[in-house]
């Protein structure tokens, strides 16, 4: 008697090929897409590797081409990933260069010149001129960051407390310089970007100068027990409970506050 087949019989390998797509995506959930390391390929490929030899065995492949194929994917992931890892640039040092990319949307009406600078965090903006240091975030009593233009560049200048409101790490001229022992890393991606990242390698502080007028902030900052702000692109989340160390129910800030400063003042407070 002849064993029925399936109506669809590629439904179920598309439905597998989708689940491990989702447990990849899942996998790299919140981190910065920016650090592309081997612990990535490794965890990618050897994920496909799983899928790849559960198809073949299914369909009564030989042990031989199923080792074969998973020993082919695997290895030509790492020798790929070795050989874009050998066609990089040296790591950036020095000040941010100014990218070409167009400056966010700002609801600020003071007109700024060639000197004017636009920072952006959120939906939020901070706009100084001339070389700086501007300070365009404050974190509820703790100022946190100032930038400051160097030639054709900007410096960073930042500090990081942990929850008794003494200083972790801090970031002096674009180097990261920790007062405890933290396992978090520096990264510079390309001249314009500067990244701070945890073990998870989900951003702490994100900082990319956009063009000589504008940069994009974004990060996590605390203020002694003050909630933690978590800035991202569209948003600044505050408020919310701490457990076990991760905020639950944070909200978004009001936003859409335009600060005009200058040298050495503070630009938009976020309160918890």
């Amino acid at each position: 008697m002849a064993i029925p087949q399936p109506r669809w019989p590629w439904l179920q390998t598309l439905l597998r090929i989708g689940f491990t797509a989702l447990l990849v995506l899942g996998f790299f959930s919140g981190s910065s897409f920016l650090s592309f390391g081997l612990a990535a390929v490794l965890g990618t490929s050897c994920t496909l590797a799983v899928l790849l030899g559960y198809e073949l065995a299914i369909r009564d492949a030989s042990s031989r081409w199923i080792a074969g194929c998973i020993v082919a994917l695997v290895g030509t992931s790492l020798v790929g990933y070795g050989a874009w890892l050998a066609t990089r640039p040296p790591t950036p040092t020095g000040p941010l260069l100014p990218a070409s990319e167009p400056t966010p949307n700002t609801a600020c009406v003071e007109k700024f010149g060639p000197e004017g600078l636009v920072m952006a965090f959120g939906t939020d903006r901070a706009v100084g001129s001339g070389p700086g240091p501007f300070q365009p975030i404050t974190v509820g009593e703790c100022s946190v960051m100032a930038l400051r233009r160097v030639g054709p560049g900007v410096m960073i200048k930042a500090f990081f407390y942990d929850w008794n409101g003494d200083v972790a790490f801090a970031v002096n001229d674009n180097k990261y310089e920790p007062t405890l022992p933290l396992q978090l890393r520096q990264f510079r991606p390309d001249p314009h970007t500067f990244v701070i990242l945890d073990r998870f390698d989900k951003e702490v502080l994100y900082v990319r100068f956009l063009n000589p007028n504008a940069v994009r902030i974004r990060g996590r900052f605390l203020c002694g027990e003050a909630p933690q702000a978590v800035i991202h692109d569209d948003a600044i989340l505050v408020g919310g409970i701490r457990l076990n160390g991760v905020f639950l129910g944070q909200r978004p800030a009001k936003g859409h506050i335009c600060a005009t400063i200058r040298r050495g003042d503070h630009g938009v407070v976020i309160k918890g």
